[in-house]
């Protein structure tokens, strides 16, 4: 007899270094839940953690202790499986594999440098349970995510301005869906801080061929995710943690031609949109303005972070990738 699959699948994509993987992996693994499994998949990632130990050693450093902890408390073992890509695919396909290697009726991602709230696990399969009784059968369940910083010692503090939080607290159905996140700013793209079927990712992966990008890939995702989504509920309830200023956003220094082409990905993603989509005329203005939005910041961060010597070079990138004429006009707007 065949077992059952978990009701959730916690997938969590490694797409360059490792730093905080085992305080992420523990706070997944410490849910006080038993119906879900963890996927892990490195994108070729060489990175370390603080003790120079790479994904595999710290993933069962952590694994192997949360076992304990949680036969202590009466919990059951969490299936874990981690896979590792022998050349780097971009986020997107990252995500993509995760999904695919998953065996949850449910996903939800967790970037590996956030934390899952306690409890929240739970709160995702209330909302699944309170809403199959009631008869509704929820495609996207959306919690409360709050921003912050870690400190040495693990404690958390929120920032004030918390960013990439924006969560509709009710219901919305169909296209309310895709235009309630583009045109109505009601929720965000992520992935994360969300749980949904696992079906409508496979749905949505069907309509985008391979791609290559780490920026922007989140648009992507829910771009196509919400086309085939036919109900959305927004929770109260806190599930994720997102850590500040790390990551491919980050405000640290580009100091090569490689680390910057991350940061002009997200043209392969719009590129994928106009040709795909099926948008009515207001929706495929609000996405250009998306697409625009990312130009302005990738401009921004040209000059901020990319090294001087490196500048030149890396505006033409940007141009090939966005073409040049496009970028020249974002950049003549007036600020």
């Amino acid at each position: 007899m065949k077992p059952s699959a978990p009701l959730i699948s916690v997938c969590i994509p490694l797409y360059r270094t490792e730093p905080f993987l085992a305080q992420c992996l523990g706070s997944v693994l410490l849910q006080d839940f038993d119906d879900f499994e963890v996927v892990i998949v490195s994108d070729a990632s060489d990175g370390v953690d603080a003790q120079g130990r790479r994904a595999g050693k710290i993933i069962k450093s952590v694994q192997k202790e949360c076992t304990a902890k949680r036969k202590k408390l009466g919990l059951k073992k969490v299936s874990l499986r981690f896979i590792e890509n022998r050349e780097n695919r971009g986020l997107f396909e990252v995500r993509r594999t995760l999904v695919s290697e998953a065996k949850g009726i449910y996903i939800t991602q967790v970037d590996s440098d956030d934390t899952l709230e306690e409890g929240a696990l739970k709160a995702f399969y209330s909302t699944v349970q309170n809403g199959l009784a009631s008869g509704a059968d929820y495609d996207i369940i959306q919690g409360t995510s709050t921003a912050g910083t870690f400190d040495e010692a693990g404690n958390f503090t929120p920032t004030k301005n918390n960013v990439h939080s924006l969560i509709y607290y009710g219901e919305l159905k169909g296209r309310d869906i895709f235009r309630g996140w583009l045109l109505e700013h009601k929720c965000t793209a992520n992935t994360w801080g969300k749980l949904i079927k696992r079906e409508i990712y496979l749905e949505a992966y069907n309509q985008v061929p391979y791609t290559e990008c780490n920026l922007a890939e989140d648009v992507l995702h829910f771009v196509f995710i919400s086309q085939f989504a036919k109900s959305y509920i927004g929770i109260h309830d806190k599930v994720y943690r997102y850590r500040v200023n790390v990551g491919m956003t980050g405000a640290n220094k580009i100091t090569s031609l490689e680390k910057w082409k991350l940061s002009c990905s997200a043209a392969s993603v719009f590129g994928i949109i106009s040709t795909v989509l099926k948008a009515e005329p207001d929706e495929l203005d609000a996405l250009k303005k998306v697409a625009c939005g990312y130009v302005a910041n990738n401009l921004k961060s040209l000059k901020a972070n990319v090294v001087p010597e490196l500048q030149s070079q890396a505006y033409d990138m940007l141009c090939d990738y966005w073409g040049r004429d496009f970028v020249e006009i974002i950049e003549n707007q007036p600020s």
